[in-house]
């Protein structure tokens, strides 16, 4: 009787050693999430420039047709921490594009497409960045290609991506931090000779970009 107790206490005792090593040690974990500033960007209308209906037999046949520049409202919003972030456009409809519809003083890269009616290029638009502002005053554009280039004074008008645009304070080369930006897309649509359009069905314009905030 003794022996088969003093069997059964060394089998437990070895047992609450394996227990106790095995606890020994432990795994610390650190968690959390690093969220970047949250930016909210907007067009005024939904981004929609809506042109109506125009009549054929006002366009010419032999020249381009410019059309009245129309305003829209630009907005981005950053909440109360100063951020340096840029704006870039992709166009979606660059298969359509007119060669030179836009006239002088404009780049290919500025010449955003209208779409396609009946294979048939319908036209094209310029994008120009107007009346920038912040909280703390007016601001001019900028301008880079690409994410990594140097920035320079622009004049407003917009190249499709990887062109990059921002803003500074002065005379200043530097996108300035701020917390809000308000300012206007000048659009300027400019459809092709109608001798180029399929004038039997109605032909629509049919522009659409891409807007990108990014930062900087």
């Amino acid at each position: 009787m003794k022996k088969m107790l003093g069997l059964t206490v060394s089998t437990l005792c070895l047992v609450a050693s394996i227990g106790a090593h095995a606890t020994t040690s432990a795994e610390l974990i650190v968690r959390g999430t690093i969220k970047p500033l949250a930016c909210n960007l907007s067009l005024a209308g939904g981004g929609i420039v809506d042109y109506g209906t125009i009549p054929s037999a006002s366009l010419s046949a032999t020249a381009f047709n410019p059309l009245t520049e129309k305003p829209v409202a630009l907005s981005v919003s950053c909440g109360k921490t100063p951020a340096q972030f840029g704006l870039a456009l992709t166009d979606l409809q660059s298969g359509s594009k007119v060669t030179g519809i836009l006239g002088s003083g404009f780049t290919e890269a500025q010449n955003f497409g209208l779409g396609l009616t009946n294979g048939k290029r319908t036209g094209g638009y310029s994008v120009t960045l107007r009346n920038l502002s912040s909280s703390t005053g007016a601001l001019s554009p900028l301008v880079r290609v690409g994410s990594t280039g140097s920035w320079q004074r622009s004049d407003g008008k917009v190249a499709q991506k990887p062109s990059q645009y921002s803003w500074s304070t002065g005379s200043s080369l530097q996108p300035a931090s701020i917390t809000q930006l308000t300012g206007t897309l000048a659009v300027k649509a400019v459809i092709n000779r109608t001798q180029d359009l399929d004038l039997t069905r109605d032909t629509t314009l049919d522009g659409r970009a891409t807007l990108e905030l990014s930062y900087i």
